[in-house]
């Protein structure tokens, strides 16, 4: 089994590019979901699920009906960390919504989810994917250029004693 694996979907590519920069902290495979079957996943012993979010917290279309596969694979002994990658000004009441639909899709699954953050930070009205003071998962703004990199790297930080 293969140790970590980031599956992402994206439309213009800074989905991709955070996913990269996130792989070269963690010595992930980086796969477009759109280039493979959903059971791929289920290669990987932890897996970083990543998409942008469209409109008012839609996943990328890539994603699409794969989403709806996941409870195909077992993930009772596997690691899951979400990251999600939105506009926290555009979309201030829908931000990085989308990525809850695989918390939602999963939450019953017997996976550990990884990778919660303190939701402080962001400045927003409402995401799906807050629970509490926290966020389930990493998220990203390419509008918040400096702060990416510090949140990357606390949130590596944070998941690092699963990988």
């Amino acid at each position: 089994m293969k140790k970590v694996g980031i599956f992402y979907a994206t439309k213009g590519g800074t989905t991709k590019a955070f996913a990269e920069q996130i792989a070269a902290k963690i010595g992930a495979d980086v796969i477009n979901i759109k280039d493979v079957e959903i059971n791929a996943l289920a290669e990987y012993k932890t897996l970083v699920l990543m998409s942008s979010s469209y409109f008012f917290g839609a996943l990328a279309e890539d994603w699409g009906s794969k989403v709806k596969l996941l409870n195909t694979i077992d993930f009772s002994d596997k690691n899951v960390a979400i990251v999600g990658v939105g506009g926290q000004e555009r979309h201030p009441d829908s931000f990085c919504s989308g990525v809850a639909d695989f918390y939602d899709k999963l939450a019953f699954s017997g996976v550990r989810f990884i990778g919660e953050v303190c939701s402080s930070d962001y400045k927003y009205t409402f995401s799906r994917l807050q629970h509490g003071n926290a966020l389930r998962g990493l998220c990203l703004d390419k509008a918040d250029g400096d702060k990416n990199e510090a949140r990357i790297n606390a949130w590596v930080e944070s998941i690092k004693k699963y990988l």
